[in-house]
C-alpha cells in the first residue's frame, strides 16, 4: 500500500511539473499556443523511444544471465514505451490539423513509421503473451528495439522537421522543453517500474 501510494504521489507531481511548464512556456512567433501542443508531442515522443530502447537493452541483459525480474522490467519498459508513443501519437493530431489541415499526415514518412512502430509493438507483446517464452520474449524485444532505432535513423522527411526543437534559435523554448522533457520521462519509467513491481506476464518468469 506504501509503495501504491509513492507511486502515485511521484506520477502526480510528474504530472503537475509537466502542465506547469507547458502553461508557462511562451508561445512561438509563427506557431503561437501550438507550440506547447508540439513540444509535448516531443517529449512523448522521445519518452516512447527511450522506453523501447531501454526495454531492447534490458532484453539483451536477459538473455545473458536469465532472470525473472529481468524479463519483466524488459516487458514493463515495452508497454510503458509503448503507451507513450502512442500518446505522442495522438497529441500530434491536433498540431497536425493546426498548422497543416489534415488531423493525420499520411504521407510523411514519419507519420508512416510512427504507426509501423506502434503495430510492431503491439504484435510483439501480443505474441510474447500467447507463446509465454521468456527467451522467445527477450529476442523479439531485443529485435524490435534495434529495427526502431535504424527506422529512426533512416527514416526521411518531407514537412515534418527532423529537429525542430534542437534547432530553435530560442534558448528560452529549449529550455523549456528540456523542463518538460524530464518529468515526461520520469513518469514512463515510473510507470515502467509499477508494471515490474506488479509482476507483468508472472507466468513468464516462472
Amino acid at each position: 500500500m506504501r509503495r501504491r501510494n509513492l507511486f502515485w504521489l511521484l506520477l502526480g507531481a510528474c504530472v503537475l511539473v509537466a502542465l506547469l511548464v507547458l502553461a508557462l512556456m511562451p508561445s512561438e512567433k509563427m506557431l503561437g499556443q501550438i507550440i506547447k501542443i508540439v513540444y509535448l508531442h516531443g517529449a512523448l515522443s522521445r519518452a516512447g523511444m527511450l522506453g523501447f530502447a531501454a526495454a531492447g537493452v534490458v532484453a539483451g541483459v536477459y538473455l545473458i544471465h536469465p532472470r525473472p525480474a529481468t524479463i519483466r522490467w524488459a516487458l514493463a519498459l515495452l508497454l510503458s514505451g509503448w503507451g507513450f508513443w502512442v500518446a505522442h501519437f495522438l497529441v500530434s493530431m491536433p498540431a497536425t490539423r493546426l498548422t497543416w489541415g489534415p488531423w493525420i499526415a499520411w504521407g510523411e514518412p514519419r507519420v508512416t513509421m510512427t504507426l509501423h512502430i506502434a503495430a510492431a509493438g503491439l504484435v510483439v507483446m501480443g505474441v510474447s503473451a500467447l507463446v509465454k517464452e521468456p527467451k522467445f520474449t527477450a529476442v523479439a524485444i531485443a529485435l524490435l528495439a534495434l529495427a526502431i532505432a535504424v527506422m529512426a535513423v533512416r527514416t526521411g522527411v518531407l514537412r515534418h522537421p527532423l529537429d525542430p526543437i534542437g534547432t530553435s534559435p530560442s534558448t528560452t523554448l529549449r529550455a523549456f522543453y528540456l523542463a518538460l522533457l524530464l518529468p515526461v520521462i520520469a513518469s514512463m519509467f515510473l510507470i515502467a517500474c509499477r508494471l515490474a513491481a506488479g509482476k507483468l506476464n508472472p507466468e513468464m518468469a516462472q
